[in-house]
């Protein structure tokens, strides 16, 4: 199995995300942490992803053009406790790359859409600047159309590692601006995306 270097980079990442969250936390006082309940903050976003691997178009054995740019969505919900290392469970979708083909007057269309299903931690690193880093996997469809439809899909591992800025907007509602990395390292897929997201703190535990 193919393991990049950005899987070895998310899992050091989260390493050490929890040692500096349990550092903060024995370096604080009992009577200086805000008494506040834990409470679920719902993420939902979406904005334009980039394919950042190589295209292997030899399967085809037709000309055509590659197009890397596709729209990307984010669903994210967030446990924030009353400490700042967080967890969550994330989904979306997005469009790796597509690739259009032509035989004489026959078009055709292959493409690869992504939905991650990850476990994704999170810590604050100032009062609006949070870093993300999710693992679990992908599940991976490739959708051919030429003379016929055909759908095969497959589940594969995989992460994320993001970073965001979040501008409040009331005391339950906030704007994001978020960059984010993905990556299904076993199939060696990888995008970058830059997204716009609403942030709503749900209820309180």
């Amino acid at each position: 199995m193919y393991i990049s270097k950005p899987f070895f980079l998310t899992v050091a990442m989260l390493a050490v995300m929890s040692v500096n969250s349990l550092y903060a936390q024995s370096n604080v006082k009992k009577d200086s942490i805000p008494k506040r309940k834990p409470y679920l903050v719902l993420h939902i976003g979406g904005g334009l992803s980039t394919y950042a691997a190589t295209v292997n178009t030899l399967p085809t054995g037709l000309p055509g053009s590659i197009s890397r740019m596709s729209g990307a969505a984010t669903i994210r919900l967030m446990w924030y406790p009353n400490y700042r290392l967080r967890l969550g469970i994330e989904s979306g979708f997005t469009q790796f790359y597509s690739y259009n083909v032509k035989n004489g007057n026959i078009k055709g269309k292959v493409s690869l859409d992504a939905i991650p299903l990850l476990v994704v931690w999170s810590m604050q690193l100032t009062k609006r600047v949070n870093l993300f880093a999710g693992f679990g996997s992908y599940l991976l469809t490739t959708h051919l159309d030429y003379q016929g439809e055909t759908n095969s899909s497959v589940i594969v591992l995989g992460s994320n590692v993001a970073l965001s800025y979040t501008l409040p907007i009331s005391t339950r509602m906030g704007i994001a601006a978020e960059a984010k990395w993905m990556n299904a390292f076993e199939t060696r897929d990888a995008a970058l995306s830059l997204q716009v997201q609403a942030i709503w703190k749900l209820i309180k535990l």
